[in-house]
């Protein structure tokens, strides 16, 4: 009776056993099917990040990378704009240089600035006044390229424009006036009067410099007045700096056409020539 008794508790372990071994068995399949699918990163690598609408969904990230996009280009108008203005600056300078710079006092250097050797004649006589171009020209140029509708028109154009125009007018008229009171008492006092009070070559020599330094003072006035028709013309009248950059490529052409001209004609026909009878 014992011993019948304790096989059925010695086949109950047993088969305890043998169901615990047959799970064993069936988790190690189980897990042997999926281990070739498991893959271990280790730490130290890094892998690429993902792109912003995985994490944050489509919308938001097309409107950041529209967004970014967006300020990409206003970084590039920005420098553009930037260098865009020290271009002007530049240009500006040079005319600046251009008209400021007066040469000696020397009687042969103010004949040089009032007949420039590298202006044809017919250049001279188109544009020339004292040497190089009328003042009121300059703005006379811009207001025709608004006029063209090359340029707008603004708010500083309607009120600076006329005002620097007069202006400039009424103190062309001023060193007229100034450079026609020269010539007057070098035509009619130098020969007949002031050569007769003085007698000596040198004394009339002086009286010759005496003038010419008249006509250096005359022409350093007509240079400002250049300077300052350009610097208010470019800073003050055209505000944005694309406008300005185009009314100077506008004034270097016109420069440039109207000295070609001059010296295609100067070359096919030869100098100017006076037909008398």
């Amino acid at each position: 009776m014992h011993s019948s008794s304790k096989q059925p508790g010695a086949t109950f372990k047993n088969r305890g056993k043998a169901l615990n071994h047959d799970e064993s068995d069936k988790d190690e399949d189980f897990y042997s099917e999926i281990a070739p699918r498991i893959t271990c990163m280790p730490i130290q690598k890094r892998q690429p990040y993902k792109r912003c609408e995985e994490y944050c969904g489509d919308e938001y990230g097309q409107w950041r990378m529209e967004q970014m996009k967006g300020a990409e280009r206003l970084e590039k108008e920005l420098k553009g704009r930037w260098s865009m203005e020290d271009l002007i600056d530049e240009q500006v300078k040079r005319f600046q240089a251009q008209y400021s710079s007066i040469p000696t006092k020397l009687i042969k250097d103010v004949a040089e600035v009032l007949m420039p050797k590298w202006a044809p004649p017919r250049e001279l006589a188109a544009l020339s006044w004292l040497g190089d171009w009328r003042p009121s020209a300059i703005p006379r140029l811009l207001h025709s390229l608004i006029h063209a509708g090359t340029l707008p028109e603004s708010r500083a154009v309607k009120t600076v424009l006329p005002l620097l125009m007069e202006e400039l007018r009424a103190e062309e008229a001023v060193i007229e006036e100034e450079m026609a009171e020269i010539q007057a008492n070098c035509i009619f006092h130098l020969p007949l009067g002031m050569m007769r009070k003085k007698k000596g070559g040198v004394a009339a020599l002086a009286c010759v410099h005496t003038e010419f330094k008249k006509v250096h003072q005359v022409l350093i006035k007509a240079q400002n007045l250049r300077v300052k028709a350009m610097h208010v013309s470019v800073k003050k009248v055209v505000s944005p700096p694309t406008d300005a950059a185009q009314f100077l490529v506008a004034f270097a052409r016109l420069q440039d056409l109207i000295h070609q001209h001059a010296m295609r004609h100067h070359l096919i026909h030869g100098p100017v020539s006076v037909l008398t009878a």
